[in-house]
């Protein structure tokens, strides 16, 4: 009987922490975007002014709402004073909704739009296991004087008169505040959100302050300004795509200038000074500079004028896409030709969308396996990839490579305009007049499907040797 309690008491407790940790997988999804908390368009309902008054201190303040162009923001003004053990001014909102905890573990951290005096200030955060007054997580951060965009990830928040980490899943509040120095402070805040971890390239102090703190570097110091060469230019935080090398043209304001964005890349949004027309990329909302319209510079009458550390620059790569038997062996020795610049291994030809390597070795798909090829044309071109193409296989053969059967191993050349098309001609037209019997067909390109990723760089990642591909030297070099 005993026995039969406990097994029915573990049972339960097994069926209560299956739900437990199935409401935890749940809720612990990595959200799709952030979260906006705060925006003060609604006013600075749910807000509150605290100051150490409530444990016997002797700070005083105030918070006010405050109205520039078409935004609004919350101001906090006061005098900080270390006396009678005090120490602090804050706003603070609760965040949990309808009596439930704020569920942030999908999140990476707090976002704040705030404009200080140069002094240090805290965010803190209040969770369920803060339960007195003088128990918080804080993050500090610097003010600089300007509008400035600051990011905190919630691993910075250090516990005070607690002993656990922060749980983001079962938040309460979050406060700004002046903390621990006797001044006088003055912030404004104007939005406070939760932000989604992204994979962003990492930044110098110089580069965030910019991108993150919406700054600005100075005129004629920028390397885009007088840069001209063809290309993409991308944004420095996430690489995304903004402006084509075409819309560059030479302004002599200091900056890089164009007057036109791919369509979609650029946001704009009014100026925090009410007059200019911000720009931000529309991927990550990094800062790239301001807009200006009717300066009649251009035709199109526009200038994007952009700061030179927001961005970086894609130079013109040229595109060649070889089937050559198996794509293992091809990659192999294209990775080792000067002025490539990246390989991707994959499939090309057939009448199946998205196939797979099984589809494409045992089903009718007509695609064949296939090399893509990036590459700088100021180091190599397109005749002489081709001709290393021709000297890595036997082109002599139909539908096969080696031990390798079938029609994805054939030879072929997938040309993306009539210059290549012309060229590989060419060189088959050579071999043919050398006694080859070519088998090798040209095939207009249409979708390249990248192959999955155990194929990519198979024989870098598994130290192997190409059994079916060697080079030798047919073409005068």
């Amino acid at each position: 009987m005993k026995t039969k309690k406990i097994n029915s008491l573990v049972f339960s407790l097994l069926l209560i922490l299956s739900i437990i940790t199935g409401c935890s997988a749940e809720k612990n999804k990595m959200p799709a975007q952030d979260k906006i908390i705060e925006d003060f368009s609604g006013g600075s309902g749910g807000w509150e002014f605290i100051s150490d008054d409530v444990m016997g201190g002797l700070s005083t303040g105030r918070m006010q709402m405050s109205r520039d162009a078409d935004e609004a923001s919350l101001k906090m003004t006061g005098r900080v004073s270390l006396e009678n053990n005090g120490g602090f001014i804050q706003v603070r909102r609760k965040i949990a909704e309808k009596g439930r905890y704020f569920d942030a573990s999908g999140f990476a951290g707090v976002r704040i739009r705030v404009k200080g005096d140069g002094h240090d200030y805290a965010v803190h955060l209040r969770s369920r296991a803060t339960w007195l007054p003088w128990q918080y997580y804080e993050a500090k951060f610097k003010t600089t004087g300007q509008w400035q965009t600051v990011e905190l990830a919630f691993e910075k928040f250090e516990p005070y008169f607690l002993k656990s980490r922060l749980n983001t899943a079962k938040l309460k509040t979050i406060a700004i505040v002046a903390i621990k120095e006797a001044f006088e402070p003055e912030i404004e805040i104007k939005e406070i959100s939760f932000y989604v971890d992204r994979m962003y390239n990492k930044l110098t102090p110089e580069e965030e302050r910019i991108i993150i703190g919406k700054g600005t570097e100075r005129p004629f110091s920028g390397k885009f300004y007088m840069h001209f060469e063809d290309g993409c230019y991308v944004c420095r935080r996430c690489g995304a795509k903004l402006f084509e090398s075409g819309s560059k043209f030479k302004s002599e304001c200091g900056w890089p200038s164009f007057d036109d964005s791919i369509p979609e890349a650029v946001k704009r949004k009014r100026d925090a000074d009410g007059v200019r027309t911000e720009i931000l990329c529309a991927n990550c909302g990094g800062h790239l500079g301001h807009v200006f319209n009717g300066e009649g510079l251009t035709e199109k009458n526009t200038r994007y004028c952009v700061n030179s550390l927001s961005m970086d620059f894609e130079p013109v790569t040229g595109r060649a896409i070889f089937a050559a038997g198996c794509f293992w062996g091809v990659e192999h020795y294209f990775k080792k030709q000067d002025g490539v610049i990246s390989t991707t291994v994959g499939y090309i030809g057939g009448n199946v969308e998205n196939p797979t390597y099984k589809q494409v070795c045992y089903e009718d798909t007509g695609h064949a396996e296939a090399l893509l090829v990036e590459y700088d044309p100021d180091k190599t071109g397109y005749e002489q990839l081709a001709k290393l193409f021709f000297e890595i296989h036997d082109f002599t053969q139909l539908n096969r490579q080696g031990p390798d059967i079938g029609e994805q191993y054939r030879s072929a050349v997938f040309y993306t305009d009539q210059t290549q098309k012309q060229t590989a001609q060419k060189l088959i037209d050579r071999l043919k007049s050398m006694g080859y019997d070519v088998k090798t067909s040209l095939e207009e390109a249409g979708e390249f499907y990248e192959a999955e990723d155990y194929h990519q760089d198979y024989y870098e990642k598994t130290g192997k040797q190409p059994y079916c591909h060697s080079r030798r030297i047919i073409f005068d070099q």
